[in-house]
């Protein structure tokens, strides 16, 4: 790995949307350039996977995060991660952490022991509290739900490819992302695992620091991703670069001498899972409501009053075609289409006569 990769997957990073072409116009690259590194770097593992879903709250959730400390091996068993049923993501950390993601329906939800059983000792204090009440925000249309669906489904995807997903045009669609990602309606990580790349030396740390910290003093340090801030306790995960592993070490003392920071963590991108399908299911369900609603909201306030006839006693429009056909076919029917006219077996002469 060069700095040229190194460049490619920090901004893809920060913005998984980006296409090849501006990708390589950013990097000084060409599309094609461009892609064939991108592409080295994911058939490498290196870009393990693009975790793109949306916030808990658009969902109707709680987010809440937990960190364990691992038990031997890093590897994850991805058929029992699938079985708990908020689980949204995890990502691993060596030497031993993992770092897991739930999207919960109450404000406080329990610990989950298979969480226990498979990611290792859960550490006390490491959990990040869900919020109270969930935000108010705007009804999604279907159409956003469409849009939303096409981008988890595949993030790295044309946008001639999402339009036709999401069934709307490229303008619709560039009108309709943007101002998800502009309301804080989408968030997105991606799985690193640096296990093994070589080139430049990578580095992660996490931070614990005190209130006192100053963030200006991360300004100076090159980092791959934003800082990841936690609550309680109170600390900030770094990833960055180095030339060679003697110059990372140096980095991780110097941030670890930081006035206002208590203890510095080794940690390195080790990859992790993602829950893409159980994400598109909760997507799903949003479109289902969103049809309901739809229907409803299309019906007049006499026609919402008065319930929808059953189909056995509608008379649509193939039964009154099925009508006239028989009608044409016995000879009953007055227009010239009826067919035929039966001659009538009464003569003229005995409409005068009487009886006997």
């Amino acid at each position: 790995m060069d700095a040229t990769d190194l460049r490619i997957f920090t901004r893809l990073v920060e913005s998984p949307f980006l296409t090849d072409e501006r990708l390589g116009r950013e990097v000084g690259l060409t599309g094609k350039a461009a892609r064939l590194r991108r592409q080295r770097l994911e058939g490498a593992g290196v870009l393990a996977e693009y975790a793109l879903h949306p916030t808990a709250p658009t969902l109707g959730r709680y987010a809440q995060t937990w960190r364990y400390r691992a038990r031997g091996s890093l590897e994850l068993p991805v058929p029992r991660l699938q079985e708990i049923e908020d689980l949204v993501l995890v990502r691993s950390f060596r030497p031993d952490l993992h770092v897991a993601l739930r999207y919960a329906r109450t404000p406080e939800p329990e610990p989950d022991p298979r969480l226990d059983g498979i990611l290792g000792q859960p550490l006390s204090g490491w959990g990040e509290a869900a919020a109270d009440a969930l935000p108010d925000r705007r009804p999604l249309s279907r159409t956003d739900w469409r849009v939303i669906e096409a981008v988890v489904q595949s993030p790295r995807s044309t946008q001639a490819s999402w339009c036709r997903a999401a069934r709307v045009s490229p303008r619709t669609f560039r009108r309709r992302l943007g101002r998800l990602e502009a309301e804080g309606l989408l968030d997105h990580s991606v799985i690193l695992d640096l296990r093994h790349e070589g080139g430049l030396a990578a580095y992660g740390v996490w931070l614990r620091v005190t209130p006192e910290f100053d963030e200006r003093e991360l300004q100076s340090i090159h980092l791959w991703d934003r800082p990841h801030w936690t609550g309680d306790p109170r600390g900030v995960y770094l990833l960055g670069c180095a030339d060679n592993y003697s110059q990372a070490r140096e980095i991780e003392l110097r941030l670890g001498a930081l006035p206002g920071v208590e203890s510095a963590e080794p940690l390195i991108p080790a990859g992790g899972f993602f829950a893409r399908e159980r994400i598109l299911g909760w997507v799903h369900e949003q479109l289902t409501v969103g049809s309901a609603l739809e229907l409803e909201t299309r019906r007049s306030p006499d026609e919402r009053a008065r319930p929808l006839p059953s189909s056995p006693n509608r008379i649509g429009p193939s039964v009154v075609r099925r009508s006239s056909s028989i009608a044409r076919s016995s000879g009953t029917s007055g227009s010239p289409r009826g067919g035929r006219r039966r001659k009538s077996s009464v003569s003229p002469a005995s409409l005068g006569r009487g009886p006997g």
